[in-house]
């Protein structure tokens, strides 16, 4: 059963589906019966979850109603054949599992938590989506927790989350430079840098270009957070290699599940210590955690009654990379499909299969 549930989600998503992934969907659906959070809680692709739902309940194995889903009988039946029961959460209530506290910048958050709310709201266009303040200052923590934030310039390529004020208010970076290509967010910026006295500069480009050379191999630290498709993470981390200045600098970057799988990591982490030849030296899981944005519902498929529904809490979750360059470390962009930068296969933006998979 597990074999021929695998290979129809396969089929009908054109992502490659292990009867391990059908085991993780089935051991996460009990833990909540909101959709939104067992995509979560499978650490599987969206469309991959989503699409395992549909069969399981095509096939008798689980209920889908106006709100929520659950297993059968026979669902829970076809779980007990391999042990599949749902994984108890034991990440530490203190740190949520970053490892880092951010006591220490309590004053530039108690600034920016005044600032942050006249923000741009997110569009799909750049396939927008803020983090909450937690993790906007737990991945500033981690930076100067590894020595990465104070007395470094900090590039931030892409910024909705606002890191770059943020990093700015902390007082910590020599200096910080946001490139957005958003103009309605780079006007808030340099808004937001003219009223507080921010050593914050703001430059509006294109990451399908190369950098201004007034740029380029100049910085420390870079922090993105890319689309999660292989061309998006590759083109975004190169751009941010590209403004480092050489040996011993080191870059940040939020991956998902929810729209790269683990199959994806291994061809980044294979692109990352083959081609580009720098070190990952940390993988934090499940670090960063995202507002609900407004244009979700609709903007992905809704062939099931629940993704009708906006969340009711925040779901959507990536985990914080790391990595550190060295003298052989290839600091420039590979030629990338800008056709592919966005939507993919395992993207939650609505592509020509998945409108397919939803009327058969």
């Amino acid at each position: 059963m597990y074999a021929r549930l695998a290979a129809l989600v396969s089929e009908r998503t054109a992502i490659p589906t292990t009867e391990r992934d059908i085991e993780r969907i089935l051991t996460a659906i009990p833990a909540s019966a909101d959709l939104w959070q067992t995509v979560d809680l499978a650490k599987c692709p969206f469309n991959q979850v989503v699409e395992t739902v549909r069969v399981l309940a095509a096939e008798g194995l689980a209920d889908v109603g106006e709100t929520s889903i659950a297993l059968t009988e026979r669902g829970r039946a076809l779980a007990a054949e391999r042990n599949a029961v749902p994984r108890p959460s034991l990440r530490c209530t203190g740190c949520a599992g970053r490892g880092v506290s951010d006591e220490q910048l309590a004053e530039a958050r108690r600034r920016f938590e005044a600032i942050e709310g006249g923000r741009p709201q997110p569009i799909e266009t750049y396939d927008q989506a803020y983090v909450t303040t937690d993790t906007v200052f737990a991945r500033l923590a981690a930076f100067a927790d590894r020595g990465d934030l104070a007395g470094r310039d900090l590039i931030v390529l892409g910024d909705d989350d606002l890191m770059g004020v943020a990093a700015a208010l902390t007082g910590l970076p020599r200096r910080v430079v946001v490139v957005e290509i958003d103009e309605r967010l780079n006007d808030f910026i340099r808004q937001v840098a003219a009223a507080e006295r921010l050593p914050l500069e703001v430059q509006t480009v294109d990451l399908r270009n190369p950098l201004p050379p007034s740029l380029a191999g100049s910085f420390h630290t870079f922090f993105t957070d890319p689309p999660d498709t292989l061309a998006g993470l590759e083109l975004f981390i190169a751009r941010g290699l590209e403004a480092l200045a050489g040996a011993g600098c080191a870059g940040y970057f939020g991956v998902t599940v929810i729209e790269s799988s683990f199959r994806n990591w291994r061809a980044l982490q294979a692109r990352l210590t083959g081609y580009y030849r720098v070190a990952i030296t940390d993988i934090i899981r499940d670090f960063s955690t995202y507002e609900n944005w407004g244009y979700l519902v609709g903007s992905v498929r809704d062939d099931l009654a629940p993704l009708r529904r906006a969340p009711q809490t925040n779901w959507y979750r990536s985990s914080l990379y790391r990595i550190e360059t060295f003298e052989d470390s290839v600091l420039a962009a590979a030629p990338v499909d800008e056709a592919t930068l966005y939507v993919g296969a395992e993207s939650l933006l609505h592509t020509k299969r998945d409108s397919d998979v939803a009327s058969s």
